[in-house]
């Protein structure tokens, strides 16, 4: 046999053995994690936590968007306790709860899933994977605004820190061609569902070094444990996102003046740069289609359409504004959902913000009052409040609520 054939032999032979190992660890998922066992908590990962936790029964009101409406959301809470507050696990808004009570004098709950740079895909998963069953709110509160859908930093869905996590609940395949539209995302999904190994690289990798963290312990403890701002120092890529005590916080601007204003203009010029048409269909798809998820678990869904700055307006433009502008009032109109239009409204000036596109506690205030007013005379909102939600996430109003009761009480004849 010539030496050549040889190694062809070995190179079928360790092929061979690599699919036998990849089918067996497939099989007995030595080394995978549960979705919620994070190898590290970013704000994303802590959201999911809080919301897991037992004492967080159905929220009446869930809010999902971007830093559009954390910030706003977080600060205005940090002057209402006067105190700061650690962000990233902070998910109510006791503002909202606050003057919610005030203007209908029901009690109710609140859950705050609003993140840092989420998309539309991704409160999309929120809403499939998360809100369902005792975790399915009465009411959905999103607010958008027009980065949301025309974002030129962001090269595709997958590529956000929300998707990353969000995407270990459940099963995308129906909609990977929008998730991963060019061959390289689709190549490296493909082969994550094709080799264990590989699809499961972050799981397997953070098992190992968890089981040699316990080795080293009681071989050489520590005697401090590194820092992440220590970290930062010397691997400032590693775990960007990672999120640690007291790293972010909402602090309270209570008889004091707000920060300066923070001109962050270049920033948006390079994310409104042209009109990407595929990035803004496809996510307003993925917006359609939460509000029809929402919708069919008989929550009642209310579309925000955030205030931004006449500075950020000018550099998105008369053209894309109006196509922001006409594209959130139709899908509203044609789902049958509310929308407050706080992007139309006015009485926003720039004292209200922190930067071209965030408001700040006072800008807060401002939106929530004004979000309170509307929801409190709504009456279905008013009405989804009213009633206890049933197994599936469905309440007793809706009409999956109603076909469920009626099903129920046919059983019992």
């Amino acid at each position: 046999m010539t030496g050549s054939s040889v190694r062809v032999n070995r190179t079928f032979a360790a092929l061979a053995i690599f699919f036998v190992l990849n089918a067996v660890w497939a099989q007995t998922k030595i080394g995978a994690l549960k979705p919620e066992d994070f190898p590290f908590y970013t704000w994303t990962g802590l959201a999911v936590e809080h919301l897991f936790k037992k004492d967080v029964g159905t929220p009446s009101v869930a809010f999902v968007g971007s830093s559009l409406v954390l910030y706003p959301v977080g600060n205005t809470d940090s002057d209402l306790i006067n105190g700061e507050i650690d962000a990233p696990r902070h998910n109510r808004s006791w503002f909202f709860e606050k003057g919610f009570k005030k203007a209908t004098g029901r009690e109710i709950t609140s859950f705050n899933f609003s993140l840092p740079g989420e998309m539309p895909s991704d409160a999309y998963l929120i809403e499939k994977f998360l809100f369902k069953g005792e975790k399915s709110p009465n009411v959905l509160v999103y607010g958008v605004g027009p980065r949301d859908f025309m974002d030129n930093l962001l090269p595709c869905p997958q590529a956000t820190d929300p998707f990353l996590w969000l995407s270990r609940f459940g099963d995308y395949n129906d909609h990977i061609a929008a998730i991963a539209p060019d061959w390289q995302t689709r190549l490296t999904y493909e082969l994550g569902r094709a080799f264990y190994t590989y699809g499961h690289r972050i799981d397997l990798a953070t098992t190992g070094q968890r089981l040699a963290a316990l080795v080293l312990d009681k071989i050489a403890p520590a005697t401090k444990p590194i820092s992440i701002a220590d970290r930062r120092q010397i691997m400032p890529e590693y775990h960007p996102f990672e999120c640690g005590v007291n790293d972010a916080m909402f602090r309270p601007y209570v008889d004091r003046p707000q920060p300066a204003f923070v001109d962050n203009v270049a920033e948006y010029k390079n994310r409104y740069k042209e009109l990407k048409w595929d990035t803004f269909l496809t996510q307003m798809k993925f917006l359609s289609e939460t509000i029809d998820i929402a919708k069919s678990r008989g929550t009642t869904v209310v579309l925000v359409s955030m205030p931004i700055t006449d500075i950020n307006r000018r550099l998105l433009g008369p053209y894309a504004t109006d196509v922001y502008n006409k594209a959130v009032h139709v899908l509203a109109s044609s789902k049958g959902v509310k929308l407050v239009d706080l992007f139309n409204s006015g009485g926003y000036e720039i004292a209200d913000f922190n930067d071209t596109v965030h408001l700040n506690s006072v800008g807060g205030r401002k939106m929530l009052t004004a979000l309170v007013q509307e929801l409190a005379r709504d009456s279905r909102v008013s009405q989804a409040l009213s009633f206890k939600k049933l197994p599936g996430g469905a309440d007793e109003g809706s009409p999956v609520g109603r076909l469920h009761l009626a099903s129920r009480k046919e059983s019992l004849l």
